[in-house]
């Protein structure tokens, strides 16, 4: 079954069409790209950064631009990401150098983000502050949230959330059924209070 997929970058508008689960993706230094499953209800990217640097990821409203999720996504980081009907998925690379990514499309059923059958949870992180949050979620990504900005993430029950000091890491947060889904989780608000107890400065 072929997949239609329209492709904004720079002005152009590209039309490709899929016959493969799989593709790559090469977002033009100091540039953006767009990405828009437009006849799917719900569906999941899986997506490998295969570059040396960051990449950024956000979903907003395709009507309004409206932010709706998005973190930043590290050199050979890994991430899921649900995106629903009348959003898109916007890719921004700030290097010099050619964005890759891997990414593997899959539709969704809506059932899936409410039901915690698999011990998943969809929840949000929030980060209030004005600085940037790096943080590690291990086998999973290496998400870096933006000042001011919230990530949506799905996540297995017993997944620890890590957050770097100097040269050590630091557990964050265990996922675990204190946060319920759909629940904003303020980053910034554990951060200081998990330093406070580290007594890291």
């Amino acid at each position: 079954m072929k997949k239609t997929i329209c492709i904004t970058a720079s002005f152009l508008l590209v039309v490709v069409y899929l016959t493969a689960q799989k593709s790559n993706l090469e977002i033009p230094p100091k540039g953006s790209l767009e990405l828009d499953y437009a006849n799917y209800e719900l569906y999941e990217l899986r997506l490998r950064n295969t570059s040396a640097k960051s990449i950024g990821i956000k979903v907003v409203n395709k009507e309004t631009d409206e932010f709706v999720r998005g973190f930043g996504l590290g050199a050979l980081g890994k991430v899921e990401v649900l995106v629903e009907q009348g959003n898109k998925i916007v890719f921004t690379n700030t290097s010099k150098k050619m964005g890759k990514l891997n990414i593997t499309f899959r539709e969704m059923q809506f059932k899936k983000t409410v039901s915690n059958k698999d011990q998943r949870i969809n929840f949000t992180l929030i980060n209030p502050s004005d600085a940037s949050i790096p943080l590690i979620i291990p086998n999973v990504m290496k998400p870096n949230l933006s000042p001011n900005s919230s990530s949506g993430v799905d996540l297995k029950i017993g997944q620890i959330l890590l957050f770097r000091n100097g040269l050590k890491r630091y557990t964050l947060l265990t996922v675990d059924n204190s946060i319920k889904n759909g629940q904003e989780v303020d980053v910034y608000e554990i951060l200081q209070q998990r330093k406070k107890e580290l007594g890291l400065k």
